[in-house]
């Protein structure tokens, strides 16, 4: 069957190209494409070509339908909502491993987004939060505010947000922060805010897409308190925040997401009639607290959209027909980055 697919070309431009694809082999499956994500950050490296050579296929955020299985499939089904770090396209083939079930009854817009979801909830758990600690999020696009909220859920308080957008910091206020600073117009409204807590932050998350913050983070961190970072800048020095770390006894902590296994299978032994007991054929799920992988954290994260313990709405800024995608890309990300995308959506359930 054929399919069309987002290409990022040299120049960094995006078409839809027509591809064939085959059959589901052994452990893929075949899906149909209910909506994907797209977001500044990464698809503007990507098409700046700072992470692989161009063309090549661009997005990594995907919901969709499962169609059809190929064989030595064992846990997803015909009919199943999944997502995965699938291309922009409109059916795909898929490793089963690489795909993550969608609980019954999430929103399949919101879930879209379960790439950048877990990414912030990386963070948090990398971070070591505990329970009434105050935090602060410099940086108020999708990771940096999904990072916010998974915060603010997991007891932090204050949760204080800074951003140079008002309508980022509006929609951060929406989804339940404490403080939103505006740090382009109230230069000191951070400083002003921890000077309140009693000084120095225990918790910092640097999610802004620049380097120079870091500074401010660094300064701003309190005594064995832990500064995380987020994002990823491409060409900026590191500003000196060696010397306020370690003055304090603070940690600087990296959170990419890559860093953790993506899924875990366990082989077990089982008694199967006779002794000594044997080895199981089939691998089984490996998910506990021990070890939160990225298909626990993803899994967590649809949770939390199901049971309305999280709403991203306000997060997804625009949405675009799967057939306006190269506009889509020209005019929000590259080499226009317009600041209003925060979150955008694409629609491939209609023309």
């Amino acid at each position: 069957m054929k399919t069309l697919y987002a290409q990022a070309q040299k120049g960094g431009t995006v078409a839809l190209v027509e591809k064939e694809l085959p059959a589901p082999g052994p452990g893929q499956v075949l899906l149909k494409a209910k909506y994907s994500a797209m977001s500044p950050g990464t698809e503007n490296g990507l098409l700046g070509e700072h992470i692989v050579p161009l063309p090549t296929s661009i997005g990594y955020a995907m919901v969709a339908e499962v169609i059809e299985v190929g064989p030595e499939v064992y846990e997803l089904k015909v009919g199943d909502h999944i997502v995965t770090t699938g291309e922009h396209a409109q059916y795909l083939i898929m490793d089963e491993m690489n795909c993550t079930i969608c609980p019954e009854g999430v929103d399949l817009k919101q879930a879209a987004f379960w790439n950048l979801g877990h990414t912030g909830m990386y963070a948090l758990r990398r971070s070591g939060l505990q329970m009434g600690e105050p935090c602060a999020v410099l940086g108020q696009g999708f990771v940096g505010a999904i990072t916010a909220q998974c915060a603010r859920i997991a007891g932090a308080m204050p949760v204080i947000v800074t951003d140079l957008d008002d309508d980022r910091l509006e929609a951060a206020k929406k989804m339940g922060v404490d403080v939103a600073i505006n740090s382009k117009t109230d230069p000191d409204g951070l400083a002003n805010e921890v000077a309140k807590l009693g000084g120095g932050l225990p918790v910092i998350f640097e999610a802004t897409g620049a380097r120079g913050p870091l500074m401010q983070a660094a300064e701003m961190i309190g005594e064995r308190g832990r500064l995380v970072m987020i994002s990823q800048v491409h060409g900026e020095a590191m500003p000196p925040i060696d010397d306020p770390i370690m003055q304090k006894g603070a940690s600087l902590i990296g959170t990419y997401v890559n860093s953790k296994p993506f899924k875990l299978r366990r082989a077990d032994l089982f008694i199967d009639g006779i002794w000594p007991p044997v080895m199981h054929r089939d691998l089984a799920r490996y998910g506990n607290s021990d070890c939160w992988t990225s298909d626990e954290d993803i899994r967590v994260f649809l949770g939390l959209i199901k049971y309305g313990k999280l709403d991203i709405t306000p997060l997804i800024s625009h949405e675009f027909k799967y057939t306006e995608i190269s506009e889509a890309y020209a005019n929000y990300v590259y080499p226009n980055i317009d600041g209003s995308l925060t979150g955008g959506v694409i629609n491939w359930t209609e023309e």
